[in-house]
């Protein structure tokens, strides 16, 4: 076996990405870059939106608090060191937005779900722990359900490279 399909399937089966591939409709496995970058396995879904009036409307429709400030809050000056709990106190902003704060980690359908925006695209992953369980794919498979009443569509892969296990790129697995 090559050195990536070892690293795919490092913690779970290939028959098991399999069948979660086919179980879940819009939310992709993503396997994590690994190393040094920190970061964990998780489910992903990207929504593209052209504008703050489509994130509102979307958050309102999941029943994700989306917090709108009245002037800018104060930010982080670049190139100015921060100890971490005063920089914890800049609340993370949606880029292109006057002044909606992230929703980061909150609840959608009941399950617990990160959502990060982008200019552009409302990213939602499930996941914890680093690693992706069964009980993750049942969260997704209930959030999906309120996902599917969306006012916007979702964009296929939320990944756009082989760590994504989409159609795009593991199409023997959705067939």
């Amino acid at each position: 076996m090559d050195r990536w399909r070892q690293y795919l399937f490092e913690n779970h089966p290939e028959a098991q990405l399999q069948a979660w591939a086919r179980r879940l409709q819009m939310f992709r496995f993503c396997r994590a870059y690994g190393g040094h970058a920190n970061d964990g396995d998780s489910l992903k879904v990207v929504f593209p939106y052209r504008g703050a009036e489509d994130l509102v409307r979307f958050c309102a429709e999941l029943g994700v608090e989306l917090v709108q400030y009245h002037e800018q809050p104060p930010q982080p000056q670049s190139g100015v060191p921060y100890p971490g709990d005063e920089y914890a106190r800049f609340p993370s902003l949606v880029p292109g937005t006057q002044w909606f704060r992230q929703p980061g980690h909150c609840q959608i359908a009941g399950q617990p779900v990160f959502v990060w925006c982008d200019r552009d695209a409302i990213r939602i992953s499930i996941g914890s722990d680093y690693i992706v369980t069964e009980e993750d794919v049942l969260s997704a498979l209930r959030v999906e359900k309120a996902l599917a009443q969306a006012p916007l569509q979702h964009r296929d892969p939320p990944a756009d490279n082989e760590h994504c296990i989409c159609p795009k790129y593991y199409p023997a697995y959705f067939g």
